[in-house]
């Protein structure tokens, strides 16, 4: 079966924050059970990144307003007589649940700024060249705890982030469900077409075309181009006819 792949991309800022830090989460979960060093230094390495990230782009009022946005989506659906209200009433619930935690925690992922046993260790692990035991002695002696004890404290650290992580997943699953995928070509490997202010778009297409889309753009004009890896140039622009499906969120 041929394999199909879905790259996003986003139209604003705000969404490429959102895809960032998801990706992050996804790399977070990953690496929580790792069993080797390697697997460990990763995780720390992505965790600083994730606190890098929350630190430089404020994405609370964001995840609010997104909120409301869905809160207000939800109700008019739920006014609809072919819409089920005992679906719909379950992510209004969610909606509204977000909501109030978000204003009730403060700033995000304090706790986990100002722990003392991470706090160093981020500093470290922002140096050049990497980090060092000789630096951190206090993460070599962590990484040779008992597995259950390490696992007891990653599974802290990360309780204290989930509620980011719940939001942003309801968010970001709201808004990639505002668009359906169509079917379109992209004649020579180009495509392009009025955004309408979208904020996402999600290209779907088969493995076999020996090819992947690049965007420009923003939220009011974008153009697809299909390129091909190149040995000589990296990648060069396709100039077949590419069949693909698209969905603008």
């Amino acid at each position: 079966m041929t394999a199909e792949i879905v790259y996003e991309h986003p139209l604003n800022t705000k969404i490429r924050t959102y895809l960032r830090v998801e990706h992050l989460f996804t790399q977070l979960s990953s690496l929580r059970t790792g069993q080797d060093e390697a697997q460990q230094l990763s995780f720390f390495s992505t965790l600083f990144s994730l606190l890098d990230m929350l630190d430089r782009n404020d994405i609370k009022p964001d995840l609010l307003k997104d909120l409301e946005r869905c809160e207000s989506q939800l109700v008019q659906w739920s006014r609809h007589p072919a819409v089920s209200d005992k679906k719909l009433q379950p992510l209004l619930q969610q909606a509204l649940r977000f909501q109030t935690e978000l204003i009730r925690c403060g700033k995000l992922a304090m706790s986990l700024k100002e722990d003392k046993f991470l706090a160093p260790l981020r500093q470290r692990f922002a140096l050049p060249g990497g980090c060092c035991f000789f630096d951190v002695p206090q993460l070599q002696y962590w990484l040779k705890l008992p597995t259950s004890e390490q696992q007891q404290q990653i599974s802290g650290w990360l309780a204290q982030l989930a509620l980011t992580e719940q939001t942003l997943a309801f968010v970001l699953n709201f808004i990639r469900q505002r668009g359906e995928f169509t079917e379109l070509q992209a004649e020579n490997g180009f495509y392009q077409q009025n955004a309408e202010q979208f904020e996402l778009l999600r290209i779907k297409y088969s493995q076999d075309c020996y090819s992947f889309p690049t965007v420009s753009g923003n939220r009011y004009r974008y153009a697809i181009r299909f390129m091909q890896l190149s040995e000589q140039d990296g990648r060069s622009a396709c100039s077949n006819d590419i069949r693909f499906q698209l969905a603008c969120c």
